[in-house]
């Protein structure tokens, strides 16, 4: 298999990322993921970004050394403060609501812990790349706008939060993935594990978020 250019290697992986978006989305829907927010499902929501702000940070924080350059470096080093960055946020809102911000980090879900230590077991920078920044990550703002437009009647600075700070950083930062990928992932062997990286993030997401949406209060 000879390798392909990047603007193929990088069509390939979105054709593959949609793929699992419209396998999730027609999921999501056929379980009642798009019902009426409660105040109980804001917070349980808030929790799960929680945990999907800092496992990002941390699985992302020890390849930044390793990058070979600064004009890339940097960037990947903002990305990591500002997930974190979020996670506290996210922590101090649940706070205000006398909730337990770190519930679902102390005893997560068995799939969402499985997604994450899939991540924290890659073993390079691009397979990492591929499966959370350019791949599940970007289903992100998809649901979060959602989320958004049912959370305002009922609690506005919750949605000030999503719509103001993360979806902001997020669209900021949506660069770095295709052009990390682009640079680094040249041959054959690196675009395949990548995309191999990304079938599987896709496939353990898509199985993380069936499960918390079905563990959601009633």
């Amino acid at each position: 298999m000879e390798a392909l250019k990047a603007e193929e290697f990088l069509n390939q992986l979105t054709e593959c990322r949609e793929a699992f978006w419209e396998k999730l989305n027609a999921e999501r829907k056929s379980y009642g993921a798009e019902k009426p927010l409660s105040a109980a499902i804001v917070l349980r929501r808030l929790q799960f970004g929680v945990v999907m702000e800092r496992k990002a940070a941390e699985v992302t924080a020890r390849w930044v050394g390793q990058i070979p350059d600064l004009d890339l470096q940097q960037p990947m080093s903002e990305y990591v403060a500002n997930e974190l960055k979020h996670t506290s946020i996210l922590r101090q809102r649940i706070k205000e609501l006398n909730g337990d911000p770190d519930a679902l980090w102390k005893e997560p879900l068995p799939e969402l812990k499985e997604l994450w230590d899939f991540h924290a077991s890659l073993s390079s920078l691009c397979e990492l790349i591929a499966s959370v920044q350019f791949g599940h990550e970007e289903f992100f703002p998809r649901t979060s706008k959602s989320f958004i437009e049912r959370v305002t009647p009922i609690d506005p600075k919750t949605a000030s939060i999503y719509r103001d700070t993360l979806l902001a950083d997020e669209a900021g930062h949506e660069w770095i993935a295709p052009e990390i990928l682009s640079r680094y992932a040249t041959d054959a062997a690196t675009q395949q594990k990548s995309l191999e990286a990304l079938k599987k993030g896709c496939e353990l997401f898509g199985r993380a978020i069936q499960s918390f949406n079905r563990s959601m209060p009633s």
